[in-house]
């Protein structure tokens, strides 16, 4: 009991260390601050750039031009369809979510949810060759049953959203997705990836 009091104590004696110090005003009289001699702004002019300073291509690259095809597909779905809170799964943690051989995929962009409530996740990967295309279904029907053994016991309605995933492929691409939207993401999916 004597612990928790010292230590309520030492706390709180802390924390009005750090208010005083926050304050600013460390002498409590109430006196202000004497007045200092910054210069105001307009005081000092900030020079204007020169034309010699100024890059020569002041244009931005295209952004377009530097994201890939998956990532464009994705932009156009959720463009269309909006989805709750999702965050991209880098190369780095792919292998933490999908069973998956990157030998055999080109690029990928796989959006999860971004907190333990939801199912919702939505993966286009785009492989090397099109005979690969089981190989990577098979790995995507894996990752729903890991989906649905995470919610099992913990969330009906992701579980039952989870049981209900979609797996689709236009030309070299294929679409995992576990959605509300399902539909409507898919449709978006294969218009997206016609014109990729």
């Amino acid at each position: 009991m004597k612990k928790t009091t010292m230590s309520l104590l030492v706390v709180t004696a802390l924390l009005g260390g750090l208010l005083t110090a926050c304050s600013g005003n460390t002498n409590n009289n109430g006196a202000t601050p004497p007045a200092t001699n910054t210069p105001i702004a307009s005081e000092s002019p900030t020079p204007s750039p020169s034309p010699s300073d100024e890059p020569e291509n002041s244009e931005k690259p295209d952004d377009n031009a530097t994201k890939s095809s998956t990532d464009k597909i994705m932009k156009a779905m959720l463009d269309k369809v909006e989805q709750p809170g999702l965050m991209d799964l880098t190369k780095e943690t792919l292998d933490t979510y999908y069973v998956i051989n990157t030998d055999l995929i080109e690029e990928f962009t796989i959006k999860t949810p971004a907190f333990n409530l939801s199912s919702n996740e939505i993966a286009v990967i785009k492989v090397k060759d099109s005979k690969h295309i089981d190989e990577i279904k098979k790995s995507m029907e894996q990752r729903g049953a890991d989906v649905q053994k995470m919610f099992e016991n913990y969330l009906p309605g992701p579980y039952k959203l989870a049981q209900n995933y979609k797996i689709a492929t236009a030309g070299n691409y294929v679409l995992f997705l576990i959605s509300e939207s399902a539909d409507e993401l898919e449709k978006a999916f294969k218009e997206a990836a016609a014109s990729a």
